[in-house]
């Protein structure tokens, strides 16, 4: 964890000298820079020490500045690659390609940072209900189908509040699913603020409960505050067990980050926690993270997880996650056992998204022969 955030700031400063001195700018931008670059130190002491509204406008607009350097180094990046590839074949092939002067870079860098960024803000707003068709042979409880809400990533707390507890309410009042399940970040700040969300979530009932598993940014915040919030919304907090509820088995299992705060519940490792489970159960399998031994693959039906958010920017999730988990969105069928990854309903960083819309699915476990 300690590593976690040497990096981070290092890559921090790294970027803000670097859209700093390739742009050129004024010496009258130092101080903006420098407030924007170690506000994130004074999250915390805000988040707990100070009341709203304040404390909640500036860790919003920290993030927002967060974001707009991420869009303001790539675009500063990709006009020095253009400037330097119009330098190659101007003096090797005698190409010439138009280069931009300082100004029109700089109103560049500064009017497609602008855009981009808004656009992903407006992006987080946009809950997409996702829809999923199961087929089994198993009971159902001797009925035709059972409908599950499937939310991940909400991160309730600093700046995920109200407008998040919304979304949810509206699909889950309008869908009325038999069963929910929520697989970790559910919180991710001081709960003493959002204590009348976690009342909000309880009022929403299900014939067939609600159940959750904790993901990295519950330990992040405290894990005994963590678990409490959820349990007041409602949720039964699977860590290491499952429970049984006649036609459908539940297995949940605390998210690897729980190692770095000594804070685990035995067993994390989903092959345990399936081993006593009877087999003509429908078998649910609960883990943040989307990441399972391929021996395990075929001992559950359905697995939900979250954590990935899509990658929260298109390339990262196509071109990078996929090739470390198991699934990165969606539902995908592995072996006779269904995965289904959710892109979450919040942001942990940034409120910004880009071409990976939030989302929440429902899945509708249908009886077949």
């Amino acid at each position: 964890m300690v590593y976690f955030i040497i990096s981070f700031f290092l890559f921090y400063a790294l970027l803000h000298l670097y859209v700093y001195r390739r742009l050129r700018l004024s010496r009258r931008f130092i101080p903006i820079f420098i407030f924007f670059y170690i506000s994130p130190l004074f999250w915390s002491y805000f988040d707990n020490h100070v009341s709203d509204p304040f404390s909640y406008y500036f860790i919003f607009s920290s993030l927002l500045w967060m974001g707009f350097m991420v869009y303001a180094g790539f675009f500063t990046l990709s006009t020095d690659l253009y400037s330097g590839i119009s330098f190659i074949l101007d003096k090797f092939l005698s190409i010439k390609l138009p280069r931009p002067k300082l100004k029109m870079k700089r109103f560049l860098v500064l009017i497609l940072s602008l855009i981009f960024s808004l656009y992903s803000y407006i992006e987080t707003l946009s809950l997409r209900v996702e829809r999923y068709e199961i087929g089994t042979n198993k009971p159902l409880f001797n009925k035709e189908r059972i409908k599950i809400l499937h939310i991940s990533d909400v991160h309730f707390g600093r700046i995920m509040r109200e407008d998040r507890l919304k979304l949810i309410q509206e699909v889950w009042l309008k869908e009325k699913p038999d069963i929910v399940f929520s697989t970790g970040d559910l919180v991710d700040g001081n709960i003493k603020k959002i204590e009348h969300i976690a009342q909000a979530l309880r009022e929403l009932s299900t014939p067939l409960g609600k159940y959750a598993v904790l993901g990295n940014h519950e330990f992040y915040r405290g894990v005994k505050n963590s678990v409490e919030f959820t349990e007041k919304a409602g949720f039964t907090v699977l860590r290491g067990r499952w429970v049984d509820l006649g036609s459908i088995a539940i297995a949940g299992v605390d998210d690897e980050a729980c190692r770095y705060f000594k804070a685990c519940v035995e067993p994390i490792e989903e092959e345990k926690a399936l081993k006593d489970i009877p087999q003509d159960r429908f078998i649910i399998l609960l883990k943040h993270r989307p990441k399972v031994k391929k021996e395990v693959v075929g001992r559950f039906d359905l697995m939900l997880s979250g954590h990935l958010h899509g990658g929260l920017y298109f390339p990262i999730g196509e071109l990078i996650l996929k090739r470390f988990y198991i699934a990165h969105q969606g539902l995908t069928k592995i072996d006779g056992s269904f995965v289904h990854v959710s892109k979450g309903v919040g942001t942990g960083g940034p409120p910004m998204r880009f071409f990976t819309p939030p989302d929440v699915a429902i899945i509708e476990i249908k009886k077949e022969e």
